[in-house]
């Protein structure tokens, strides 16, 4: 077993043990029997719930529900990232035991941010690239998960990506007349 899995392993582990005490801390909210209370201690449950399905990948059939529907986006760093932090911003509403919790799942995903950039192989063991190549790899070779989208051709008119070749080599200064925004107005 190498240190990489060892690594990945132990981050499992200890992410499924922050979700659970995020589940036990929004439970005993929902205890209070106002009703925003257990409105926003039933969404801190759905996505701590949610989250230790994706980080523990069990039960299978929910993990592939969700690895082929438009929620796939939770198994990228971002993903997880923007869930952590919306469940933390819940969690700090929740008093003092919330507010320790809130505090514990921000140290873990900023936790494995760090050991990222450190290990980009456990990294990439953690979490899935996404299929519209938004999200960025880390470490060393993090140039190589980058997409060539052409950005060179957003800042010129009639790029690569479409429009009217005609104004490629285009002077404002020296080709534009009152006749020709005359024309163009109209």
């Amino acid at each position: 077993m190498t240190s990489n899995h060892k690594l990945t392993r132990s981050f499992r582990t200890l992410s499924a043990l922050v979700y659970l005490l995020d589940i036990t801390c929004s439970i005993f909210f929902m205890l209070s029997e106002a009703y925003i209370d257990i409105i926003v201690g039933f969404y801190t449950v759905a996505i701590a719930l949610v989250m230790l399905v994706v980080c523990t990948e069990f039960p299978n059939f929910i993990v592939e529900r969700l690895e082929n529907s438009r929620y796939d986006f939770i198994f990228t760093f971002r993903g997880r990232y923007v869930m952590d932090v919306l469940a933390s911003l819940f969690l700090f509403g929740m008093g003092f035991f919330g507010l320790v919790c809130g505090t514990i799942t921000c140290f873990l995903i900023f936790g494995i941010r760090f050991v990222g950039v450190k290990q980009p192989d456990a990294f990439n063991e953690l979490f899935r690239i996404p299929n519209d190549g938004t999200d960025r790899s880390v470490g060393d070779d993090a140039s190589a998960s980058y997409v060539d989208m052409g950005d060179e051709s957003i800042s010129r008119p009639g790029g690569s990506r479409g429009g009217s070749r005609q104004y490629e080599d285009f002077d404002p200064d020296t080709e534009l007349s009152q006749g020709d925004f005359e024309r163009g107005m109209r």
